[in-house]
Order: C-alpha cells, then structure tokens, then sequence
C-alpha cells in the first residue's frame, strides 16, 4: 500500500515534468520563430527598399 502511493505521487511528478518542459520547449520555439520571421522581415524589407532606389534612379536623373 505505502509503496502505490509512492509511485502515484512520482507519476503525477513526472506528469508535471513533463507538462513544464513542453511549456519551455513551446516558449523557446515561439521565441526562435518569432526572432527568425523578424531578421527575415528587416532583410526583405531592405532589399526592396534598394531595389526600389535602383529602379526610381533614372527617373531621378531625368527629373533633374
């Protein structure tokens, strides 16, 4: 009997555990993620701010 309730109190442990690590897992997923889709944005977003100064640059030059 004493060695049942041991046991179901290390399984309901372990249940916890395992519930946190997934929590931690699941944070430090979004946080890569989220991190990753933002050096992605910024590196876009440059590269069509050049392309668009390099197609606008002989228009600019006409105008002038």
């Amino acid at each position: 009997m004493f060695f049942a309730i041991i046991r179901k109190k290390a399984a309901s442990r372990r249940l916890g555990q395992t519930a946190v690590e997934y929590i931690l897992v699941t944070v430090s997923l979004l946080f890569v993620f989220t991190t990753m889709y933002k050096s992605l944005q910024y590196a876009v977003g440059k590269q069509f701010e050049n392309g668009g100064k390099i197609i606008m640059q002989p228009y600019i030059e006409d105008f002038r």
